[in-house]
């Protein structure tokens, strides 16, 4: 990558060098206090009595455009940023502007009557060391919902947090020897799958099995013809043919094949299936397989792909294009960027940050508006789609 060192693009730097390590700050904070420890109110009554109270002020002044939850909610989210704002009060007030237009009360009869929630049934079935059962989101307990909102221009990330005003039981399978959940069926697995079920048509074929949600939703479909699952784990297999498969309306749509599933595209003729919904990996921290797939997707012309939180992939991936911006303007202006040389790259993210010096390595910059437009998740995608290289 190459850039110019103009006073707009300079400026355009040292605005974005000013509020980007908030982003990555708040979200690491709000979504490791949600994973590490479950984040619900002591005094419910107390959070929602002072809520009221806030809510009623807001409202005397024609400011209010918030139920008394969402503001509950927002309280909990406030609590877990604010004592690391502390100091920056704009930038805390200006988070919690955007996290507030994000933020989603749920209602539990909406997921209750969710077909899969509904109709599949996960009491007392139990498979060697493992077993179906229910975990619980309690009241007003914080989760993320979806992945981050990216604000345009600014490049911040901005959670998106949920709650229920009432006790949510969802399905999930433990593993009964180390007392963990092996998987689950949650909100965010409801949301992040909602846009590839929407496009799911004709033959369909998923990669990665996991508790047959997709496949399930999918099936309902009429336009959906048949469903194709490809898993390398037996156990998944055998607790998914043996507990949940016999409860589909359409099981005689689904077929499962035990393979790896980066080997089995590789031998897909273009068009064997009318769309395919890739989900292989455990989150944005396994980006390799993402990339195995979306290199093999990129032959195959005939046949639709999506990939489960790709948005949240090219999240990820703008973090190393903001390093290559701020390597090349650094160079043009013979200067140290303090982003840089302070901000060394862990060993796992070498390889990610190869391929994104290489994905740029013909990229000229002359405009600020140029960098918005590189910063972008979409255009990153874009990049990603129409590159020659592998990762």
């Amino acid at each position: 990558m190459r850039i110019m060192p103009s006073k707009r693009i300079s400026e355009k730097i040292m605005q974005l060098l000013d509020i980007k390590p908030y982003s990555s700050m708040v979200n690491t904070i709000i979504t490791h206090s949600i994973a590490e420890n479950s984040v619900i109110p002591g005094d419910v009554e107390s959070l929602r009595a002072e809520a009221a109270k806030v809510n009623r002020d807001l409202q005397a002044q024609g400011r209010s455009d918030y139920t008394d939850d969402e503001l509950m909610l927002l309280f909990m989210v406030e609590s877990m940023i604010a004592p690391y704002l502390a100091e920056r009060p704009d930038i805390l007030n200006n988070y919690m502007a955007a996290i507030s237009k994000e933020c989603r009360v749920f209602d539990v009869e909406e997921f209750k009557n969710n077909p899969y929630f509904k109709n599949i049934d996960f009491h007392e079935k139990h498979q060697g060391d493992y077993e179906l059962l229910y975990h619980e989101f309690m009241p007003y307990e914080v989760a993320i919902y979806s992945p981050p909102k990216r604000l345009p221009k600014v490049h911040i990330d901005i959670p998106c947090v949920s709650c229920f005003t009432h006790t949510l039981k969802y399905p999930a399978i433990g593993q009964t020897s180390i007392k963990s959940t092996w998987m689950s069926v949650t909100p965010n697995e409801v949301y992040t799958m909602a846009g590839a079920i929407s496009n799911a048509n004709g033959k369909v074929l998923t990669l990665g099995c996991g508790m047959g949600y997709f496949a399930y939703m999918a099936s309902l479909k009429d336009e959906v013809k048949s469903v194709t699952i490809v898993e390398i784990e037996q156990d998944v297999i055998d607790l998914f043919e043996k507990h949940i498969l016999p409860q589909f309306q359409h099981k005689d749509k689904i077929t499962i094949i035990k393979a790896d599933a980066v080997e089995y595209m590789k031998t897909l003729a273009d068009g064997e299936f009318d769309y395919c919904f890739a989900d292989i990996w455990i989150g944005i921290e396994d980006i390799a397989p993402y990339f195995s797939i979306k290199e093999i997707g990129r032959k195959l012309r005939k046949t639709k792909i999506d990939y489960w939180i790709e948005e949240s992939f090219a999240i990820y991936l703008s973090q190393f294009v903001w390093i290559e911006i701020l390597e090349s303007f650094s160079k043009a202006v013979h200067a140290e960027i303090p982003d840089v040389s302070n901000a060394p790259v862990e060993a796992n993210e070498e390889k990610v940050r190869d391929y994104v010096h290489r994905l740029l390595k013909k990229i000229e910059i002359t405009t600020p508006d140029q960098i918005d437009y590189y910063l972008t998740p979409k255009t990153i995608i874009d990049l990603i789609n129409k590159a020659k290289i592998t990762f």
